[in-house]
């Protein structure tokens, strides 16, 4: 219970941060006052807009995730490497001498 409030809180702070989005959603409002279009015009537009938001969030937080993921170290496969736990700088300076 205690992690859905904390997603609930982090939608409505979402949808508080992204406001913006909604102005679409409050033109309707308007119009739907002024010349009579469809009410549900403005309902659709408001749902979209927090639909957006949601999948906006859903899509950065799995890019955070993907980008924090430790890579796979790879086993060196190459077969001129002679030795791989020397470091670039012993050999310059093996080869400086």
């Amino acid at each position: 219970m205690k992690n859905f409030f904390k997603r609930l809180l982090s939608v409505l702070l979402s949808l508080l941060f992204h406001w913006y989005w909604s102005i679409p959603a409050w033109i309707l409002l308007a119009l739907h006052f002024i010349i009579g279009i469809p009410i549900w015009c403005f309902f659709a537009a408001l749902a979209a807009w927090i639909i957006g938001v949601i999948v906006f969030m859903r899509v950065v937080g799995w890019l955070t995730y993907m980008g924090n993921k430790k890579e796979q170290e790879n086993k060196n496969k190459n077969p001129y490497s002679v030795n791989n736990e020397r470091s670039a700088d012993h050999d310059i300076r093996q080869v400086h001498k």
